[in-house]
Protein backbone atom coordinates (compact mmCIF):
# COMPACT_ATOMS: atom_id res chain seq x y z
CA UNK A 1 0.00 0.00 0.00
CA UNK A 2 1.14 3.16 -0.55
CA UNK A 3 0.25 6.83 0.58
CA UNK A 4 -2.71 7.20 -1.66
CA UNK A 5 -4.02 3.80 -0.60
CA UNK A 6 -3.85 4.59 3.53
CA UNK A 7 -5.39 7.74 2.72
CA UNK A 8 -8.18 6.35 1.12
CA UNK A 9 -8.53 4.31 3.84
CA UNK A 10 -8.84 6.75 6.33
CA UNK A 11 -11.43 8.23 4.26
CA UNK A 12 -13.16 4.81 4.31
CA UNK A 13 -12.93 4.01 7.83
CA UNK A 14 -14.51 7.42 8.38
CA UNK A 15 -17.43 7.31 6.27
CA UNK A 16 -17.39 3.58 4.01
CA UNK A 17 -20.60 4.88 2.35
CA UNK A 18 -19.32 7.84 0.19
CA UNK A 19 -19.38 7.91 -2.95
CA UNK A 20 -16.12 7.06 -5.40
CA UNK A 21 -16.76 11.06 -6.76
CA UNK A 22 -16.46 12.50 -3.08
CA UNK A 23 -13.62 10.33 -2.66
CA UNK A 24 -11.66 11.27 -5.64
CA UNK A 25 -12.37 14.76 -5.33
CA UNK A 26 -11.05 14.93 -1.38
CA UNK A 27 -7.83 13.19 -2.55
CA UNK A 28 -7.69 14.91 -5.86
CA UNK A 29 -7.25 11.80 -8.26
CA UNK A 30 -9.67 10.49 -11.31
CA UNK A 31 -12.47 7.95 -9.91
CA UNK A 32 -11.04 5.61 -12.25
CA UNK A 33 -8.07 5.66 -9.91
CA UNK A 34 -10.10 5.73 -7.05
CA UNK A 35 -12.39 2.47 -8.15
CA UNK A 36 -8.82 0.67 -9.60
CA UNK A 37 -7.62 1.02 -6.19
CA UNK A 38 -10.49 -0.04 -4.35
CA UNK A 39 -10.95 -2.53 -6.43
CA UNK A 40 -7.70 -3.70 -5.88
CA UNK A 41 -7.22 -3.33 -2.17
CA UNK A 42 -10.14 -5.65 -1.96
CA UNK A 43 -8.93 -7.96 -4.37
CA UNK A 44 -5.53 -8.35 -2.64
CA UNK A 45 -7.83 -8.64 0.87
CA UNK A 46 -6.39 -5.32 2.45
CA UNK A 47 -10.22 -4.14 2.79
CA UNK A 48 -11.62 -7.10 4.03
CA UNK A 49 -15.22 -5.91 3.93
CA UNK A 50 -17.34 -3.03 5.14
CA UNK A 51 -20.26 -2.77 7.84
CA UNK A 52 -22.65 -0.90 9.37
CA UNK A 53 -22.78 0.86 12.56
CA UNK A 54 -25.52 0.84 14.17
CA UNK A 55 -26.72 3.41 16.64
CA UNK A 56 -27.96 1.19 18.87
CA UNK A 57 -24.40 -0.40 19.59
CA UNK A 58 -23.49 2.79 21.16
CA UNK A 59 -26.56 3.90 22.66
CA UNK A 60 -27.74 1.44 24.18
CA UNK A 61 -24.21 0.28 25.73
CA UNK A 62 -22.51 3.23 26.47
CA UNK A 63 -20.00 1.92 29.49
CA UNK A 64 -17.47 0.50 27.15
CA UNK A 65 -13.16 -0.26 28.78
CA UNK A 66 -10.50 -2.00 27.36
CA UNK A 67 -9.43 -4.72 29.69
CA UNK A 68 -5.93 -6.06 29.57
CA UNK A 69 -5.51 -9.90 30.84
CA UNK A 70 -2.45 -11.69 32.38
CA UNK A 71 -3.04 -15.55 31.76
CA UNK A 72 -1.49 -18.10 34.29
CA UNK A 73 0.68 -21.13 32.52
CA UNK A 74 -1.34 -22.39 29.54
CA UNK A 75 -4.75 -21.54 30.15
CA UNK A 76 -5.49 -19.29 27.21
CA UNK A 77 -7.77 -21.38 24.81
CA UNK A 78 -9.59 -22.27 27.96
CA UNK A 79 -9.96 -18.80 29.14
CA UNK A 80 -10.53 -17.37 25.68
CA UNK A 81 -13.33 -19.95 24.77
CA UNK A 82 -14.87 -18.54 28.00
CA UNK A 83 -14.55 -14.73 27.32
CA UNK A 84 -15.94 -15.50 24.02
CA UNK A 85 -18.82 -16.82 25.39
CA UNK A 86 -19.88 -13.21 27.41
CA UNK A 87 -21.89 -11.21 25.01
CA UNK A 88 -20.65 -7.88 26.90
CA UNK A 89 -16.68 -8.90 25.60
CA UNK A 90 -16.93 -7.92 22.00
CA UNK A 91 -13.53 -8.55 21.12
CA UNK A 92 -10.54 -10.03 21.92
CA UNK A 93 -7.10 -9.87 20.70
CA UNK A 94 -3.85 -11.46 21.67
CA UNK A 95 -1.24 -9.26 22.37
CA UNK A 96 2.80 -9.18 23.80
CA UNK A 97 4.67 -7.78 26.40
CA UNK A 98 2.95 -8.56 30.22
CA UNK A 99 -0.25 -8.75 29.55
CA UNK A 100 -2.03 -11.74 27.03
CA UNK A 101 -5.21 -10.66 26.15
CA UNK A 102 -6.84 -7.23 25.48
CA UNK A 103 -10.31 -7.55 25.80
CA UNK A 104 -13.25 -5.00 24.35
CA UNK A 105 -15.95 -5.01 26.79
CA UNK A 106 -19.56 -2.92 26.28
CA UNK A 107 -22.61 -2.68 28.87
CA UNK A 108 -25.02 -0.51 29.70
CA UNK A 109 -24.64 0.65 33.02
CA UNK A 110 -21.97 0.48 35.62
CA UNK A 111 -23.66 -1.89 37.72
CA UNK A 112 -23.57 -4.77 34.34
CA UNK A 113 -19.83 -3.59 34.04
CA UNK A 114 -18.81 -4.03 37.64
CA UNK A 115 -20.78 -7.67 37.07
CA UNK A 116 -18.27 -8.44 33.92
CA UNK A 117 -15.44 -7.64 35.93
CA UNK A 118 -16.29 -9.78 38.86
CA UNK A 119 -17.09 -12.63 36.14
CA UNK A 120 -13.83 -12.29 34.43
CA UNK A 121 -11.73 -12.23 37.34
CA UNK A 122 -13.61 -15.57 38.50
CA UNK A 123 -12.32 -17.23 35.41
CA UNK A 124 -9.96 -20.40 36.31
CA UNK A 125 -6.75 -19.44 34.63
CA UNK A 126 -6.69 -15.35 34.38
CA UNK A 127 -3.59 -14.42 36.94
CA UNK A 128 -4.41 -10.46 36.75
CA UNK A 129 -6.36 -7.91 34.95
CA UNK A 130 -6.19 -3.79 34.65
CA UNK A 131 -8.95 -2.48 32.98
CA UNK A 132 -9.69 1.34 31.59
CA UNK A 133 -12.72 3.30 31.15
CA UNK A 134 -13.14 4.37 27.64
CA UNK A 135 -14.30 8.31 28.77
CA UNK A 136 -14.91 10.13 25.07
CA UNK A 137 -14.23 8.31 21.55
CA UNK A 138 -12.44 10.82 19.50
CA UNK A 139 -11.93 9.08 16.13
CA UNK A 140 -13.77 6.09 15.16
CA UNK A 141 -17.65 5.31 14.36
CA UNK A 142 -19.61 7.04 17.09
CA UNK A 143 -17.75 10.48 16.16
CA UNK A 144 -18.53 9.49 12.47
CA UNK A 145 -22.17 8.79 13.70
CA UNK A 146 -22.60 12.46 15.68
CA UNK A 147 -20.39 14.29 12.89
CA UNK A 148 -23.78 12.61 10.64
CA UNK A 149 -26.18 13.44 12.67
CA UNK A 150 -24.39 17.55 12.63
CA UNK A 151 -24.88 17.45 9.35
CA UNK A 152 -28.27 16.58 8.82
CA UNK A 153 -29.18 19.39 11.02
CA UNK A 154 -27.19 21.78 9.57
Amino acid sequence: MDDLDYQLVALLRSDGRRTVSDLASDLGVSRATIRSRMERLIGTGEILGFTAVLRDDWRDLPIRAVTLVEIAGRNTDPVTRKLTAMTEVRAIHSTNGKWDLVLDIATQDLNAFDDVLNRIRLIEGIANTETNLLLTTRKGPAVAEADYARTKTS
